[in-house]
């Protein structure tokens, strides 16, 4: 038998500015962050790959059977890229994104919705 999946999904793109706390400087405590985040709403991990770049910045990209997440932040501007699809369903990205929202506590959102994100004022 052939799996067939879904007929959706969701995506979240967005740049999160104005970032509070020390997630930015601390690439460990955003990583826990969103792992943890995943675990709890059940997705499952398949691989997970970072990178942190000199003088500053982090890159983190989890493989999910779901699909994936991926964040890249921008310290000098206070602000974090977040990318996330999920194909287990409507609405399924959400959680882990409030979560992510709650604790970053950024001041503004900026949702994809062209071809251009900017990541500063």
């Amino acid at each position: 038998m052939i799996h067939q999946s879904q007929p959706f999904g969701q995506e979240i793109s967005c740049i999160m500015k104005n970032i509070g706390g020390n997630f930015l400087s601390d690439n460990q405590k955003l990583k826990h962050l969103i792992l943890d985040s995943l675990k709890k709403f059940k997705f499952g991990i398949l691989d997970v790959q970072e990178k942190c770049f000199e003088p500053y910045g982090y890159t983190l990209l989890v493989l999910l059977s779901e699909s994936h997440l991926a964040i890249h932040t921008y310290p000098e501007y206070g602000s974090l890229y977040f990318n996330m699809y999920s194909c287990r369903g409507p609405k399924d990205a959400e959680p882990t994104f409030e979560i992510l929202k709650r604790e970053l506590k950024p001041k503004k959102i900026l949702f994809y919705r062209e071809d251009v994100i900017p990541v500063k004022d």
